[in-house]
This record gives C-alpha cells, structure tokens and sequence, in this order.
C-alpha cells in the first residue's frame, strides 16, 4: 500500500470509531473539521452541523456530500432492574441486534452493553414463529438497577452505537461499523488535500452532512445554503452476496465504485440522477482506466434531498459497494475506496466551468 493510501487508511479506521449517530455527529463533526482544516483555508460548521471546506474560485460551482452519521439507537426507558430499553433512530434490521455490543454515549463518557433478547433454552414454539420486535430487546450494562443506571450518567435519549471492532481480513477487505459512510469521509479529507493543490476556475464545496440516516437533512440544509451548480454524492451501497439474485444486487465488492442512474425508496423518495453529469463520471473513469459500475437501487442517498433543493441541482453519484448494510460488520474491498477517491479527483481536477455550465444545462 503506497505512503499516501496508508494516511488516509488510518483516517478511516479512526473514522469508523468515532461514535456519530443521527443527530449525534459532534465528534465525527470535529474530527472532520479538523482534517480539513489542514487543508483548506476556509472551513465552517453550519447550524445544522455540517461541515463545508471550500476551495478554488469562479462563479461555477460544485459541492461533493458525503454523509457522518452512522446507525444508532436512543435510550427510551431504564427498567428498575438496571436493563435499558430502546428505540430505533434510522433504517435497521432487528434480527442485526441480538447479542450485540453496543456503546452508549452520555456526557459523562461511553459505556459498553450487549442488546439482550431471550434465551433459546426459554423459547416455547409460538415464540419461534413470531418476527422479532425491538420492545422485546433490551440493553444489559452489568447494573443491578435504575439508580446504578443514572448514577453512570445514562439518561432518556443518549444516543447509542455498535462497538467499534474495526479489522482488516484477507488481502483487500475489511469489517467495521460505519463504514457507511465513514468511507466517503475519508474520501473527502482525502480530495482535501489533493485539490489544494490544483487551479480550478470554479468554487469547490467539499460538504459533510449530518442526519442522512433519517432523511438526507443536513445535505438539504447545506444544498439550500450554498446553492451549488451542481453537486456529487459519495456514499455506500448494498453489494451481492451469495443469495441475492443478482437483479436486486447488481454492485459487487471489488469491481471498483458504482456511477448510479437512479434510486427510490418504497415511499417515492430518490434521484433520478443528471445524465450528462454521469456520462462525464464514466468517460473520466474510462480514460484513466479505473474500474467502475453501473447501478440503479432501491434506496435513498444526500442526493434525494440535494437535487431538489432551491432551483434544482443536477446531482451525480458515486457509490461504494458494501456488505451487510447496516449492521454491525459491514463489509468492503479497501480497493473500491481507493477507486472511488481516483475517480472523484481526476473528475474535479479536469473540469472547468464551461464544463459546469454544459453539464447543468438541461437541452
């Protein structure tokens, strides 16, 4: 692994342990704004939390997202015995949950648990039949009440994480939390430094926003704010694995990042991404001879929020393939990071404002 790529490997790694749930992000925020500040002269931390670095100069400009927050749960009640209950804050899979170590974070530091659900050797049929219901989970911290529990500084509402346990296996793949989407900000630290570096005749907007997990509302927030010409997302998505048909999976780990069309949830929210500026995205990887993908997902991305905002901003997307989504060892081929990061320079280092203004031009 080349000097650089191993900088911005042990960002990640710091990245991904780094507790930062939705609406919780404020050491990821800092950790962030730190690294950029390294960088780039001009870096500030909006209201709503995310972080902008800017660089270049023009009337054109472009923003790059990427988003901070990872998964978490909220405490919703301390039962008298010292087990604490809890809620979900984003999109899980409860079945991800059992026997899990998980961090809670309160003001006075972090305490490690494991989510309780009951025993095997307890179940009865009927229980073996019924789906799993986060109000049958529960949190044990080792406490022997709610006053043992309180007196730690654990309250209604702390935020809480998987356990980090970052690990490299094999040659080219590793297992983390957040890797959604801890890996996008490494990218964009990355793309910090090395745009420093380049004359660009346009303003670059490198953004990292909060609360993606629970409706892309940071990167609205920041769209609104900076009002951009156009803008690229960088995030994680589910990959194939071994039982997925491949027409609900099309992304596979290793084969470098996917240049997406299109995604939609269930409930209508999504992009139809700017054809022009996913042409731009392909020809860049064709010329410099990077591995890509092409996808279409059933998801949503920061550009659901961006390519609305304002008077409509053409977004583009690059997307890292993942697996496991959402749980607590998701899992990626460190080479489809290092790709996404090659694509995304050489993208913005070659474009120009007569490029900006062809790539937004509708017809």
């Amino acid at each position: 692994m080349k000097q650089k790529n191993q900088m911005i490997f042990r960002l990640f790694q710091k990245l991904t342990e780094i507790p930062g749930g939705s609406g919780f992000e404020e050491k990821v925020i800092e950790f962030m704004a730190a690294e950029l500040k390294k960088h780039l002269s001009d870096v500030s931390i909006d209201p709503m939390g995310n972080v902008i670095g800017k660089t270049g100069k023009g009337t054109k400009s472009v923003m790059l997202c990427v988003h901070t927050d990872e998964m978490c749960l909220l405490v919703k009640y301390i039962d008298p015995r010292g087990y604490i209950f809890f809620d979900l804050n984003g999109m899980f899979d409860e079945r991800v949950l059992l026997s899990t170590k998980v961090d809670i974070c309160t003001d006075k530091g972090i305490y490690t648990g494991v989510v309780g659900v009951k025993n095997r050797h307890l179940m009865n049929p009927e229980d073996l039949k019924r789906s799993i219901s986060v109000s049958e989970l529960w949190i044990d911290v080792g406490a022997e009440s709610a006053e043992e529990v309180q007196s730690w500084g654990i309250e209604i509402g702390d935020p809480i994480v998987y356990h980090p346990h970052f690990q490299s296996i094999g040659k080219d793949t590793i297992i983390s939390k957040a890797i959604d989407n801890r890996a996008g900000c490494a990218i964009l630290i990355d793309l910090a430094e090395r745009m420093k570096k380049e004359k660009i005749d346009y303003q670059l907007f490198l953004v990292a926003a909060v609360q993606e997990e629970v409706g892309s509302r940071g990167a609205k927030v920041a769209a609104q704010s900076l009002s951009p010409d156009m803008a690229i997302v960088v995030d994680t998505v589910p990959a194939a694995d071994p039982i997925t048909p491949p027409q609900l999976a099309t992304d596979e780990c290793g084969k470098g990042p996917a240049i997406r069309s299109m995604d939609v949830n269930a409930l209508g929210q999504g992009t139809i991404y700017s054809k022009k500026i996913r042409q731009k995205l392909m020809a860049t990887a064709v010329k410099n001879k990077i591995p890509h993908q092409k996808d279409i997902f059933r998801t949503w991305t920061d550009a659901s929020t961006i390519h609305t905002s304002g008077k409509g901003i053409p977004c583009g997307g690059v997307y890292i393939p993942r697996r496991y989504s959402h749980s607590p060892g998701e899992l990626i081929k460190w080479s489809d990071v290092e790709k996404a990061a090659d694509l995304l320079y050489l993208f913005l280092k070659e474009l120009r404002s007569r490029d900006i203004v062809d790539l937004t031009r509708k017809v």
